[in-house]
């Protein structure tokens, strides 16, 4: 069920004196099904291997850029979930997301090797001395630095 992006209030976290102190986080959440058994703060990826082509866009498990091919987060999980049960996922805006050990704030992030965890955009130099990138998508960027392998992150719009 796609959700709405309405933007109801104006507050600072520090005159939010309503409903809840995030009112203008302007985060977007969407709601799919656990493909494989997710925690909360892992980034998921659409589960491409599902035989039909409408639970290839429900079904989701953890982002692995090692050897399970899963390269496209469409967010970062907001609550644990079982195999079948609906999970909740930041698509854009601030949450918190598991993330490797030397992210620190500012960093551009995209999927790791550790299923679920983003890791800080890889960098190398040719011999020409220009910059060559991963080709993976750029999935957050960190707004501080981790702290027990747990970062605020904002999540880019992918999904």
């Amino acid at each position: 069920m796609a959700t709405q992006n309405l933007l109801q209030r104006l507050d600072a976290a520090a005159d939010t004196t309503g409903s809840s102190a995030s009112a203008s986080d302007r985060r977007i959440e969407e709601v799919f099904v656990a493909a494989a058994d997710i925690t909360a703060g892992q980034a998921v990826s659409l589960d491409y291997t599902q035989g039909t082509d409408s639970d290839k866009a429900l079904k989701v498990k953890p982002t692995d850029a090692g050897g399970a091919k899963l390269y496209f987060c469409v967010g970062i999980a907001l609550e644990a979930a079982s195999i079948g049960d609906p999970v909740r996922v930041c698509i854009r805006g601030i949450c918190e997301a598991n993330v490797a050990a030397a992210t620190v704030a500012g960093d551009v992030l995209q999927a790791g090797t550790v299923a679920g965890e983003l890791a800080v955009r890889q960098v190398t130099v040719d011999e020409g001395g220009a910059a060559q990138f991963t080709l993976l998508p750029i999935v957050a960027v960190a707004t501080e630095a981790a702290a027990a392998g747990v970062a605020t992150v904002y999540v880019l719009p992918n999904f």
